[in-house]
Parts: C-alpha cells; sequence; structure tokens
C-alpha cells in the first residue's frame, strides 16, 4: 500500500513545514509553564475570581484551574498549539489530491508504476506521522517545563501549644516566599492524556480534509471549505456553552470531543479512570465519555474520512492539467 519512493517525496515536501510547527508547539508550551510558574495561587487565583460568571466557558470548573496541573493543562487549549495541529493537518490533508491536481503532478505521478491507493496512504502515512510528532512535541514541551521550573510558596509561620497539640499562626512573623520545583507540584504522567486527545483532534482533521481534497481539484478551494467548516463548528460550541437551552449543540461539534482540560482533570482526580472509554459512578451507572472514548470518536471518524477518500479517489476521473 505504501510505496517508499512516494514515501520520501511526502516526507521531503513535508519536512520543513514540520519542523516549523514542532518547534513553534515545543517552545510555546515549556513558556506557558514557565509563565504558569510566575504567578502564585493566591494571585491567580484572585484574578480569576472576577470571571466567575464566564464559567460556563471553562472547559473545567475554575476549582481546577486553582492547581498548578488543572493551569498546565489548559495548554493544550491555547491557539497556538491547537492552531499548529490544524495548520498541519489542513496543509497536508489539502494536498494530497487536489494539492497535486493543482500544480499537474498527478497525472505524472500516477503515469509511474504507482496505484492510487499508494499515493493517497503514502501522504496520510506522512500526514498522521507529523500529527503524532505534533501530540508528543506538545507533551515534551510540558515535561520540560515541569522539570526545569519552580514556583514561589508563601512560608507559613506558627506557635506550637504542647499541652493542646495546636498550631496557631504567627500573624507578626515577617512573610517569606519559598522556591519549589514544579515537579513536586504537578506530576507529568497525568497530562499524557491531553496529548492523546490532541492526536486524535489531528487525526481527525486530517481526515476530514484529505476527503474534501479528493473531491476537488483545487487545493484553495480545498483549504476554503475546511476552514469553513472549522469556524462553523467552533461557533456551534460556542453557541452551546453560552445557553442552557441549546446545550444540545454541543452534540454537534466535534470540539465537544477535544476536551484536553478535562482528561487531565480526570486522570488526577481518579488515575484509574484516565484512559477509560466510558465513566461509572460508584453504582455502575453512566456518566458520561471518558478520555479514551472521545479520542477513539475522533479517530474513528477521521478514519471513516480517510476511507471515505480512498473510495472517491480511486473511483473518480481526474481532470486534465491546465
Amino acid at each position: 500500500m505504501i510505496n517508499r519512493s512516494l514515501l520520501k517525496k511526502s516526507i521531503a515536501e513535508a519536512c520543513w513545514l514540520l519542523i516549523a510547527c514542532t518547534a513553534a508547539v515545543y517552545s510555546f508550551c515549556w513558556t506557558r509553564v514557565w509563565l504558569v510558574s510566575q504567578f502564585t495561587m493566591g494571585q491567580f487565583q484572585t484574578v480569576l475570581e472576577q470571571f466567575r460568571e464566564y464559567e460556563r466557558f471553562s472547559p473545567v470548573p475554575f476549582e481546577q484551574l486553582f492547581t498548578y496541573t488543572g493551569r498546565v493543562a489548559l495548554t493544550f487549549d491555547e491557539p497556538v498549539v491547537v492552531v499548529s495541529v490544524s495548520l498541519w493537518a489542513i496543509a497536508r490533508g489539502s494536498d494530497c489530491v487536489s494539492g497535486e491536481i493543482g500544480r499537474g503532478t498527478m497525472e505524472m505521478l500516477l503515469a509511474q508504476p504507482v496505484s492510487r491507493l499508494q499515493v493517497l496512504w503514502s501522504h496520510a502515512t506522512v500526514t498522521l506521522g507529523g500529527v503524532a510528532v505534533l501530540a508528543v512535541a506538545s507533551w515534551l514541551g510540558v515535561y520540560t517545563g515541569i522539570m526545569t521550573n519552580t514556583v514561589e510558596e508563601p512560608v507559613v509561620r506558627s506557635w506550637t501549644i504542647p499541652w493542646l497539640q495546636l498550631e496557631i499562626p504567627n500573624l507578626l512573623a515577617e512573610e517569606e516566599v519559598q522556591r519549589i520545583p514544579l515537579r513536586d507540584k504537578i506530576d507529568p504522567a497525568h497530562l499524557a492524556p491531553a496529548a492523546s486527545n490532541l492526536f486524535a483532534f489531528g487525526v481527525f482533521l486530517a481526515g476530514v480534509t484529505t476527503l474534501l481534497s479528493s473531491l476537488d481539484r483545487y487545493r484553495w478551494r480545498t483549504i476554503g471549505l475546511i476552514a469553513g467548516f472549522y469556524i462553523f463548528q467552533m461557533i456551534v460550541k460556542i453557541v452551546g456553552l453560552a445557553a442552557d437551552h441549546l446545550a444540545w449543540l454541543r452534540c454537534c461539534t466535534f470540539f465537544t470531543a477535544y476536551e484536553p482540560a478535562r482528561a487531565v482533570s480526570i486522570a488526577v482526580r481518579t488515575p484509574e479512570s484516565a484512559w477509560n472509554l466510558v465513566l461509572r459512578d460508584a453504582a455502575g451507572g453512566w456518566i458520561g465519555w471518558g478520555p479514551m472514548g472521545f479520542n477513539l470518536l475522533l479517530i474513528g471518524l477521521g478514519t471513516i474520512a480517510y476511507l471515505g477518500a480512498t473510495l472517491v479517489f480511486q473511483k473518480r476521473d481526474l481532470p486534465a492539467p491546465l
């Protein structure tokens, strides 16, 4: 199914974009963790409390954000990370068929002893491999930030009353702070589900873009269609979050399945459920989809889109190059 020469061609065409996106994701994730370490928890909580009425737009309750892990988990929701993965998936997915046709190189490719299946899946292999690289880079950036940064915490002085075994805060003592390694506050393993959710998001977007590319002959039109779809889906989610009576709209957008901060919250509260397909209460009742359930949903839809692209590309007539 995969031709080595086609694979080398796709890697050569994509390597600089992948290097740029990987560098952007890794450096931003490290910087984002550094920024978290610059604000004490009290300062952050004071600021966040001013926006309590907008809590419905937060991926997790504000109480989860009053922890260092919760604040770092928001890195995977940042536009730089999401846009970098989206840019890679859309750029490479749109180039798969309509890009080659638009450049007039598709006929030259198919004039060689290769099949259409090999052309599409060699390209898809590089695209999905790049998505995996970006997901790993995001986790490594966060991991590096956790291992290399420290946070300030106040030192609480107190008096001890021996016969009562009671400690009373010493309000007269001078305020002191101490630097604590961030790795003592955050377990990097708790952030792995967020990186896997980012990977699944990229797989879905790459699959849908490739499907649209297999239907068209102009790359610019493919990019326009997927960009319109992307923006529309984002608007649907925002509207679903804004009004309770429109909450059902959240079931109509793929962004509902991209909840990295929620996955981290589950990993922290119930580590045994971090990779579950579904979440259940103590009585075994259904609570909702687990982190792996959302991942499989995105990957499954992306795979279906890739299969659809394969069927369309194998049967369609290729237009003559202009």
